[in-house]
């Protein structure tokens, strides 16, 4: 059986064109491979971070229902106070009654204001964090993409 000089360049092109290939899918492979693997941690990451925040979510729940326990706490006691003072004495203590219940509501919207404060500090602090990470992952993967779309080309421009 002969070859002719089409079947010997078709067959010297083909073995070309899988040496290429082999060599370029493992490039590729590699590539994704490692571009699979920075995707993973960013997502192992961003879940510690998801983690974190409600830890963080929940300590504030806590902090903020011993705030309104210890407000109801003081409430109660300046209604008890009150109610003694009432007993005791007319005028002056209708005065102590209306500044204690002001001292009170200060002292919890203090605490209230103070806790929201802390929150949205925290969260503006988690979510500028967030989006740092989020801008950094979408300008990494336009550059990978990038790079794979040359690498596509290139091999099709070979062809």
């Amino acid at each position: 059986m002969q070859f002719d000089e089409g079947a010997w360049v078709a067959l010297g092109f083909a073995i070309f064109v899988i040496l290429v290939w082999k060599k370029a899918g493992a490039a590729l492979r590699e590539m994704l491979d490692a571009r699979a693997d920075k995707i993973r941690n960013e997502l192992e990451q961003a879940e510690a971070l998801r983690k974190e925040a409600k830890a963080q979510l929940d300590s504030f729940k806590s902090l903020k229902k011993e705030a309104e326990e210890e407000a109801k706490a003081i409430i109660a006691n300046a209604n008890s106070a009150a109610k003694r003072i009432r007993e005791n004495a007319s005028a002056k203590a209708e005065e102590n009654i209306a500044r204690r219940e002001a001292q009170a509501a200060e002292k919890i919207k203090a605490s209230e204001t103070a806790m929201v404060n802390e929150i949205k500090a925290k969260t503006a602090q988690l979510a500028a964090q967030a989006a740092r990470e989020i801008i950094t992952d979408k300008l990494d993967e336009k550059t990978a993409l990038k790079l794979i779309d040359q690498s596509v080309e290139q091999i099709a421009a070979h062809k």
